[in-house]
């Protein structure tokens, strides 16, 4: 199987937060700090559980800790380390 690049996990996690999670007006990059747009904790579970049906890769529990957490770009950085 061909391993997915980080670019191409970040581009559909911003998509899925702007289309699932977010209000359409509002615009984000990789880049948007969560807290910046309110992404709770349960819309963290709900990106981690986006990201193991989309892509099959599993994040642990020992994963998710705040430094991984902080933007779309440090998730999908976590989650291209989890392959």
């Amino acid at each position: 199987m061909e391993k997915i690049s980080k670019e191409n996990i970040s581009n559909e996690l911003v998509k899925f937060v702007q289309t699932t999670i977010l209000d359409s007006s509002i615009t984000i990059t990789a880049d948007t700090p969560f807290k910046d747009i309110g992404i709770d904790s349960m819309s963290i579970i709900e990106l981690v559980l986006f990201i193991e049906r989309k892509f099959n890769i599993p994040i642990s529990d020992k994963d998710l800790v705040p430094d991984n957490l902080k933007s779309i770009n440090t998730l999908a950085e976590c989650t291209y380390k989890c392959m």
